[in-house]
Parts: structure tokens; C-alpha cells; sequence
């Protein structure tokens, strides 16, 4: 089954009498290699032959099928790989038939041959008699000597769909009596991996192991494998940045004594379809059940190409470090979390440029600190009084063309705009923003979204001053300035304001001392003194937790430690 173009070609050979002497069978494990050249052996020596149709019931069939035929000898090269082996071959061949027509040689895995058995093959290969037929078997033909491929006629089987091995395990499940529900024989065919052996296998363990029927939650439970269900549910988590779901899920698998490297096999194997499903369906649906694609197609619609591939190349990673002997669980939990809060290693360009920021802070007499960053200028106050920054008219005259890009894929070049803000001196505005998340932009409107539990930021993200910076850096990349609308999850979003509004007042007057009486008439700074949990929408620093995220914007010290 699934080698079509194999059998008519050696069907018709049969039938007009033109069958070589020599054939090369190469292709997967379990693809039926050895099978089809015990077949062809079939109709060679068939009482009824030569036929394409043997009718496996008279002497010599029943011979053939139960390895007891002596016109039929099958050699296995692994173990059978010497000089030797070759010679005493060589011997028998001017032997006639005992009992058929002809005498068939099956060499399997012959790519493990030595130099000298390949030598001595092929002067059996270039004058063979009459009476003999040779088919070689191999997984590898790039080892086979060119010298005996060219006297050969070669046949590349091919791997078969996971359609046609459910249709090959539905019909053998019909004729043994076994009773499989569609959804289990999918599942057995996809673990088959293209062998029909394996899969036959598997069905026969299953057969064994199940009282009743086999059921798809009976082939997981073997397998360890978590179900379509789970991998789709992972996939939406990690897209919307739900590190609580993502991280739960990891957790019950691990309590259901699930093999979390076999997850993120599986789920890696998910988003190579949903990467593929766009550009080329045919090959990303090939081993996927007729009762997945529906679910498939869909969330191939609702997560961008982009996003499929960040998570590929990270869960790539740790599935390596899985097998190298990492704690599969703590992999797992690590790569979800970097995978949802968007923590990534610092390159090389961002190293050496905070080392060239902090040499000049020491030959000025300054050190930023964790210890005492609230006591440092408010990157405000900076922004104002640096003579070195520019501004942000200057910054757009001067990088400003008539060369810019359009179409811009604003989901995955949102780590840069962040950087080009932080390049400017705009860290305050790349805090407030690098947070968010681009869910959608249409050209002109540009929709970002906080977690639920960042909220406080979104007043913060629709301050004038901040949409003005960031509008700046938008227009370069995309030759104009998109309207923003800014919300968190599960809120409604509204607009931000104009980015041609200039800042407020207040941030030139954040320039001065920062000192205010409190309500219980102490005074002290602003950081010093507010409630730590307080929210200020018009991006006044006020709060312990708004310093947090301004040194966070900087990169001064670990994301996960509060200063």
C-alpha cells in the first residue's frame, strides 16, 4: 500500500516477460521493502505464474510466505557483511532452482556491506545467470557503491501518509476482529511515523493491553502522549502571554505522571503545522487527522506566522536540553515564563553599549545602583536636562526619508522600536511600553494590549508625552503615524491621546524637587513617601513600583529582582 508507482512498473514487468536481474529497493524503515520482494518472488514461482497475481495457496507460495522456500533466501547484510558471506553466495548462485523458476536473492540493509563484499557483489551483478534475480534492500542508498546502483533498477518507496496507514490499520483491525475507534487508529498511524511495521505493531500491543475496545485515550495512556486538546490550549496561552495558564498546564501534566519531553515533541510537531499550514497545506496536513484540521485551521488563523516560529526556536532549545539530561519539568516551566514575559539574553550591540553608558557615568563621578536609584534624577528630569539627547524633531529630520518601509510586521519589530527608544534616551517611555503587547495594527490603527495584571500601566502608555516619543520612532518605520489605542486583557480599548499634542506641563515641572508634604505632614520625596500600591495615570513618578519599572526599562539589574 502507498508504493503505487513501484507495483505497476514491477506488475507490468511480470506481464510482458522484461523482469531484471538486479533491483534496488531503497526507502524508510518499514515501508515494505522486503515484503514486496518476497511478493515479487511470489509471482515468479507461482504454480499459476509468472503472474502479477499470486494466489498464495499452492506449494511454492506457502513456502515463500513461511521462509522455507529454497529458491527464495533472504540474507540480512548488518550481520552478514564480510567477504566471506559474499563468496559462499557466489558458490550458490550457478545453482539451478530446486522447485521454481527462479532463484531470488534478498539482501537487506546491503549498505552495510564491506569494501571487498561489494566488490565481490558486483562481478555477481555484471555476468548473473539467467536463473537468478538479486534485490537489494537498503535505508541509505547515498552508501551504496554508484557502481552497483547503475546496474540496478532502483525503486525509491516512499513514506506513507497517516491516511493511508489508518486505511492499511483499518483494514487489518477488520480482519483480526479488533474493535478501534477512528480517533485511536489516527493516533496509532501518527506514532507509526511513516513504518507500517511500527504501526502493526503498535496495533498489536494495543490489542493485547486492551480488555475491550481500543479507545484514543487508551493509545495516550500508552504513549504518554497529552492529546490535540492540551497542545492547542499551550499554543493559545503562550500567544496571549498567560504565563499562569501555561505554567498550571505544565504542572498537571507533570502530576498525571505525563513524559513532558514527549510534550514538547509533540507540541513542537503542532506548531510545525500551524507554521507550514499557511504557505503550504498539503504538507503541514499530511500527518494530521480529518477531526483535527478544523481546530488547527483556525488557530492557524489566529496566531501570526511570527509568533509560531518564536516559539519553535525556543521550545527547540529546551526540548535539546531535555535530551542532553535537564530536569524536563524545569525546562519546560523556564522557557514558558521566557516565552510569556518576553525575557530574552541581552546581545552582543546592547552589552557593549551599557558598558560604554556606565564608563562615562564613572569618569562623571556618577554610579547607578540599585541601592540608590530613587534617590538618582528621575529619567524624566534626564530627558530634559541631557544636552547629548536629541530631540525628537531632530532625530525624525535627520533619519527621516523618503525610502521608508510600509508593511512592517510591528509584532515581532517591537523589541527593536523598545531599543531605538532606549537609544534615544527615551527609557521611561520603552518601560511604559515594552510591557505591551501588539495585537493588532491595520495600517493605521495600532491596538496594544497589557496583561491583566499590569494595568496600571495602561494610564501611563496614553500619557501625550509618551505617545509623542514613541509615535516619532513609529513614523520612521512606517512613513507615518498610527493611531493608538491602548487597553488591558479583557478591558475595552480606547484612544490615546493625539501624538501631535505636545507634553504636558508637568513634565518640565518634574524637573524640580521632588519634595511634598504628606497628609501626615512629613515630608520626604515622592517614591519615599506615596502608597507603594497607588496608580498614576498622567506619568508622574509617585510610586515605589513606577521607579521598579523605570529601572527595569534601563536594564539595570535582573527582571527578576525588585530594587
Amino acid at each position: 500500500m502507498g508504493q503505487e508507482p513501484v507495483v505497476r512498473t514491477l506488475r507490468r514487468a511480470i506481464e510482458t516477460d522484461r523482469v531484471s536481474h538486479a533491483y534496488l529497493f531503497s526507502g524508510p524503515r518499514g515501508t515494505g521493502k522486503t515484503s514486496t520482494a518476497k511478493v515479487l518472488a511470489m509471482g515468479l514461482n507461482c504454480e499459476q505464474g509468472p503472474t502479477p497475481e499470486p494466489d498464495g495457496t499452492c506449494a511454492s507460495c506457502r513456502a515463500i510466505v513461511g521462509n522455507s522456500s529454497l529458491d527464495v533466501l533472504e540474507m540480512d547484510a548488518a550481520s552478514n557483511r564480510g567477504i566471506d558471506e559474499i563468496r559462499d553466495l557466489r558458490d550458490k548462485v550457478n545453482l539451478a532452482p530446486a522447485a521454481g523458476r527462479m532463484k531470488v536473492y534478498i539482501i537487506d540493509e546491503v549498505h552495510m556491506l564491506t569494501a571487498e563484499a561489494f566488490n565481490a557483489l558486483l562481478k555477481m551483478l555484471e555476468e548473473p545467470p539467467e536463473h537468478v534475480i538479486f534485490v537489494l534492500a537498503t535505508t541509505e542508498k547515498h552508501k551504496v557503491l554508484p557502481t552497483i546502483i547503475s546496474r540496478c533498477q532502483s525503486f525509491d518507496f516512499r513514506r506513507p501518509s497517516v491516511e493511508t496507514l489508518v486505511a492499511k490499520l483499518a483494514e487489518i483491525s477488520e480482519a483480526e476482529g479488533i474493535e478501534v475507534e477512528p480517533a485511536a487508529l489516527t493516533l496509532i498511524a501518527r506514532e507509526g511515523r511513516g513504518s507500517f511495521r511500527d504501526a502493526e505493531g503498535l496495533l498489536d500491543q494495543l490489542s493485547s493491553f486492551a480488555e475491550g475496545g481500543i479507545s484514543a485515550s487508551m493509545v495516550r495512556e500508552l504513549l504518554g502522549g497529552v492529546g490535540p486538546a492540551s497542545l492547542i490550549e499551550t499554543t493559545y496561552a503562550l500567544y496571549e502571554r498567560r504565563a499562569a495558564d501555561a505554567l498550571r498546564l505544565v504542572d498537571r501534566l507533570a502530576g498525571e505522571g505525563k513524559d513532558l519531553g514527549q510534550f514538547v515533541s509533540e507540541l513542537l510537531a503542532h506548531l510545525r503545522n500551524l507554521m507550514l499550514l499557511p504557505y503550504a497545506p498539503e504538507v503541514a496536513l499530511a500527518e494530521v487527522g480529518a477531526d483535527e484540521r478544523a481546530p488547527l485551521e483556525e488557530q492557524a488563523n489566529a496566531v501570526p506566522t511570527a509568533e509560531v516560529v518564536r516559539l519553535v526556536e525556543a521550545l527547540d532549545d529546551s526540548l535539546g536540553r531535555i535530551k542532553r539530561g535537564g530536569d524536563p519539568k524545569l525546562e519546560l516551566e523556564l522557557v514558558f515564563i521566557k516565552l510569556t514575559r518576553d525575557y530574552t539574553e541581552p546581545d552582543m550591540t546592547n552589552l557593549l553599549g551599557r558598558l560604554e553608558e556606565l564608563e562615562k557615568a564613572v569618569q562623571n563621578g556618577g554610579f547607578a545602583t540599585p541601592e540608590n536609584i530613587a534617590e538618582e534624577p528621575r529619567p524624566a528630569e534626564r530627558e530634559v536636562a541631557e544636552p547629548d539627547a536629541p530631540s525628537e524633531e531632530e532625530s525624525v529630520s535627520e533619519e527621516s526619508g523618503d525610502g521608508q518601509e510600509t508593511g512592517v510586521d510591528l509584532a515581532s519589530e517591537w523589541r527593536g522600536i523598545m531599543g531605538e527608544l532606549k537609544r534615544r534616551r527615551q527609557a521611561l517611555t520603552a518601560a511604559v511600553y515594552g510591557e505591551a503587547r501588539v495585537e493588532g495594527f491595520d495600517g493605521t490603527v495600532l491596538l496594544l494590549v497589557y496583561p491583566e495584571e499590569q494595568n496600571f500601566h495602561v494610564g501611563m502608555a496614553k500619557d501625550p508625552g509618551h505617545v509623542q516619543k514613541l509615535s516619532a520612532v513609529l513614523e520612521e518605520r512606517l512613513g507615518s503615524r498610527p493611531r493608538l489605542e491602548i487597553k488591558a486583557s479583557g478591558q475595552e480599548a480606547t484612544p490615546a491621546a493625539s501624538a501631535e499634542e505636545p507634553p504636558p506641563p508637568a513634565a518640565v515641572e518634574r524637573s524640580a524637587p521632588a519634595q511634598e508634604e504628606n497628609p501626615n505632614g512629613s515630608s520626604g520625596t515622592l517614591a519615599e513617601n506615596a502608597d507603594p500600591e497607588a496608580k498614576t495615570p498622567d506619568g508622574v513618578v509617585r510610586t515605589e513600583r513606577e521607579v521598579f519599572e523605570i529601572a527595569r526599562g534601563l536594564d539595570l539589574f535582573d527582571h527578576n529582582q525588585r530594587p
